[in-house]
């Protein structure tokens, strides 16, 4: 049990224990799915889903049982802890259902309002991007760093889909996509991995909930980037369908930002 030893080496090895679990139940079901259902916000759900959240949700309380845990498959556990835990077993689940392999798994580790934790797991590409300290995040274990870069003609930018923006949104979006050099779509969270690792540069899209953005978040500040909604404002753990933004420096986030202003 870590539950006593909240320090940064433990909670990095409580979440590659849990990890290495949850990734045998994603690869057990990968392109093997017959057990597709939709919800009511549309989006797809399978049993992988279902079991790898149920699994780390074991892990957490058996080794940190007074934490809080907000999953995207189950109801709240609220132990009024000042430690809360947010899960998305899979993310890219429309990408898991297609046989890609860029899905992975979210875990985030808030301490009252402060994110100190965040993971991004790929089994499927045996990569997975750790950051429990403020300026450290690492793949596979070892240390990396976003791109610098300050223009945005020399940037390269993911989109997980620009179909799911309205039209003002969408307008303001093709105003920094005609200003990059290149674009990608498709990937998810593997884009702020690729982004930490310095290959992608900018992320600009639509995410549903905090599960789905606050791992995102850790993963790339430790890795000297920045991540905020389009207007500028820091996610928060309430925020809801939110346009958000990630970049590999400062200077170039604010000339993306300029570029999504409504219009």
């Amino acid at each position: 049990m870590f539950e006593n030893k909240l320090d940064t080496q433990n909670l990095i090895s409580f979440c590659n224990e849990t990890l290495n679990i949850s990734g045998k139940i994603a690869l057990a079901h990968f392109r093997d799915v017959r057990d597709l259902t939709i919800k009511t916000d549309e989006s797809p759900v399978t049993l992988a889903d279902k079991q790898i959240e149920q699994v780390i949700r074991r892990e957490i309380e058996k080794n940190y049982p007074n934490h809080n845990i907000v999953g995207e498959e189950f109801e709240v556990l609220n132990n009024e802890s000042e430690y809360t835990w947010y899960i998305d077993p899979i993310d890219g689940t429309r990408s898991f259902v297609a046989g890609k392999n860029d899905f992975g798994t979210l875990i985030a580790l808030v301490k009252n309002e402060k994110i100190i934790g965040g993971v991004i797991d790929c089994p499927a590409l045996k990569e997975r991007w750790i950051s429990f300290e403020r300026d450290v995040t690492t793949v596979n274990g070892d240390v990396i760093k976003c791109r610098k870069i300050d223009q945005l003609e020399y940037s390269v930018m993911a989109t997980t889909s620009s179909h799911q923006f309205g039209m003002k949104k969408w307008r303001a979006y093709q105003s920094l996509e005609e200003s990059v050099k290149v674009t990608t779509t498709g990937s998810d969270c593997y884009n702020y991995g690729l982004l930490a690792s310095g290959y992608v540069d900018i992320v600009a899209e639509k995410l549903t909930a905090p599960h789905d953005y606050l791992p995102l978040v850790k993963v790339v500040e430790g890795s000297g980037g920045v991540m905020t909604d389009w207007d500028g404002n820091n996610l928060s753990l309430e925020d809801k369908d939110v346009y958000v933004l990630a970049s590999a420096s400062k200077e170039l986030h604010e000339l993306a930002l300029e570029k999504l202003k409504d219009k």
